[in-house]
Parts: C-alpha cells; sequence; structure tokens
C-alpha cells in the first residue's frame, strides 16, 4: 500500500516527490500538497497522511488538536530549523516522531550577524543615506574598527561557534561567550573564545549577539536591567528569537543612547506590525530585516534537500536525523 506524505509547505506535490525521488530504492508513496487547503480539508488529509513536510511559513500550525485524528501519523519533518509552531511534546506524546534541519542555515546565519556587526560599526546606512542625498560627511560618519572590540556570544551552539570562527581574523581583544553549558577547553580553544557569566559579558562586550534558544531562562534576557548594564556605545544583534528581547525596553535604550544601536531580525509578531515600538525608533544604527538571516538561496537549498532525504530515509524504514525529541 503506497505511503502518504501530506506537506504542508508551500511547493508543488510535484516538486516534493521530485526531491524525496532524489534518493534511489524508495517504495511506493504519493505526495499531497495541503498548503492552499481549507482547515477542514487539512484535517482530513492528516487523517490518511503517514508523514508531514511542515510549512515553513508558520502559517499551518500542529497543535494538539490537529493531530488527534491523525492516527496513521509517524514523522513530522519540519523544513527550517525554527518549529516554534507545532507542539512537539503533544506529538511525541502520540507517538509521532517530529525533525529539522538543524545546521541547515548556519553559515547563512553567521555571516548575517558579522555583516550587521560591521554594519553598525561603520555606520554604513547613514553614510549610504548621506551620500545620496549630496551631501559629504566624510568625518561626521564617525566609523568604529572591529579590531580591538569585543565581541560577546550569548548561545554557543552551531551557530554560535560558527560566528566565532568567523571573526577570528578580524582582530578583536577578545571574544566572550555564555551558555548553560559551557564548551570543552578544547572548543575554547579552537575558537578563540573565553566563558563568561551573562551579566559579565553583557558589561564588557562593545557587540552582544544573540543565538541562544527560547527557554523560561532566556525568555526576555535583555530586558532594561541588561540593557542599563551595557555600555552605551554597545550593540545589540538579535538574529535567534525575538522573545530573548523585551522590545518595549530595546526601543528605549536605543532612542535614549543607552546603547549605541542593534540589529534585529526577528520579531514579536510577523509579519511586523506598525504597532510595534522599534518602528517607532528614529536611528540610522538601528538594523531591522525580515526574518531574513537565514533565508539565502544556499541556504534554502539546504533545507529543502535535508527534508527531502529524512522523508525518504522514513519511507526506507531507516533512522532520521535531527530529530527533536
Amino acid at each position: 500500500m503506497s505511503k502518504i506524505v501530506f506537506s504542508l509547505a508551500p511547493l508543488s506535490a510535484e516538486i516534493v516527490e521530485l526531491l524525496i525521488r532524489q534518493t534511489p530504492g524508495l517504495p511506493n508513496f504519493e505526495v499531497i500538497a495541503g498548503h492552499e487547503m481549507s482547515e477542514e480539508k487539512i484535517s482530513k488529509n492528516l487523517a490518511n497522511a503517514d508523514i508531514v513536510l511542515g510549512d515553513y511559513t508558520f502559517k499551518h500550525k500542529i497543535t494538539a488538536h490537529r493531530i488527534t485524528g491523525a492516527k496513521k501519523l509517524v514523522f513530522i519533518q519540519q523544513p527550517s530549523v525554527g518549529y516554534q509552531h507545532i507542539d512537539v511534546a503533544a506529538c511525541s506524546a502520540a507517538g509521532i516522531r517530529v525533525a529539522n534541519t538543524a545546521g541547515a542555515n548556519t553559515v547563512s546565519v553567521a555571516e548575517h550577524t558579522i555583516a550587521w556587526g560591521l554594519g553598525l560599526l561603520k555606520n554604513m546606512f547613514h553614510a549610504h543615506v548621506s551620500t545620496k542625498a549630496g551631501r559629504w560627511e566624510q568625518m561626521n560618519i564617525k566609523a568604529a574598527e572591529l579590531n580591538g572590540k569585543v565581541w560577546g556570544i550569548v548561545g554557543f551552539g552551531n551557530i554560535g561557534r560558527a560566528v566565532a570562527e568567523r571573526l577570528k581574523p578580524f582582530g578583536l581583544s577578545r571574544m566572550i561567550y555564555y551558555d548553560i553549558r559551557r564548551a570543552e577547553p578544547s572548543v575554547e580553544q579552537k575558537t578563540g573564545v573565553e566563558y563568561a557569566d551573562r551579566e559579565t559579558l553583557l558589561r564588557q562586550a562593545d557587540i552582544v549577539s544573540l543565538h541562544a534558544p527560547l527557554t523560561a531562562e532566556t525568555r526576555a534576557m535583555i530586558n532594561a536591567h541588561a540593557l542599563s548594564i551595557m555600555k552605551p556605545g554597545a550593540y545589540l544583534i538579535n538574529v535567534a528569537r525575538a522573545e530573548l528581547v523585551d522590545e518595549e525596553a530595546l526601543a528605549e535604550a536605543v532612542r535614549n543612547g543607552k546603547i549605541a544601536g542593534a540589529g534585529i531580525d526577528v520579531f514579536s509578531e510577523e509579519p511586523i506590525t506598525e504597532s510595534n515600538p522599534l518602528l517607532g525608533v528614529e536611528s540610522e544604527r538601528l538594523f531591522l530585516s525580515p526574518h531574513t538571516a537565514g533565508v539565502t538561496g544556499e541556504a534554502a537549498g539546504r533545507i529543502i534537500n535535508m527534508a527531502a532525504a529524512n522523508i525518504a530515509r522514513m519511507l526506507k524504514g531507516e533512522e532520521p536525523e535531527s530529530l527533536l525529541h
């Protein structure tokens, strides 16, 4: 009997099938595209699905209620690193395995992080706007060097380590990191980092970049107090989860010069709404992007190919990779 792969991603059934069939030796299977279906039709198709390809736009959530009728479902493959729209605990309780594509966008996010650090220090946005307006403010841009600065990395997983590795040639005076689990001495030596507690990192770093997961401990870790102990000339970069940062407190800190600026790629509500306090801040050293740090062509290719290969493993009865539980 043919297996059913139900796709909630905004891709045609033909494309999903073609991607999965890159793996040879597969049993019979059928792909059904469900991204444009009504909620009622999605529930009906979930009842017959063996495998689900998740929605990387996060439009279609997989909740405890949604999987109650999915009696045949054994595996959900999320084609992204983030999976906040999936109730993983409920899936686990129902015997449904869930995987993401961990590491697929590591290079993209690390590069975005460093690009923003350089852009903020060099005051590149102001330089562009000023020059395009016909002004010549060569001595007023007040750019700074990354060389000799202290960079603080909060969260030292794949992305945090990739940032550290790429920063080594820039001549920083120090790279310090905080994580709930301290890395092995060999990892610290290889990446050139020093461990510090979170408060020490915030007090000493010229640039603080966030790469931590969202947990009870990390939620709103960058609040009014955290911002108050950062250097007045420091920059904050968040390419992780919006909920790590109190947006109201950050908006006030940048507006009032408590910190020099920030680069923010993730927001409490996405797409961003007019009510977001960061939109009301007039600062050319506040960089905003629409959750694109990990959205490069190269990363997208890795993500969808990793997801398809993992589905193929399940179809062949093999152990999938990047399981979340």
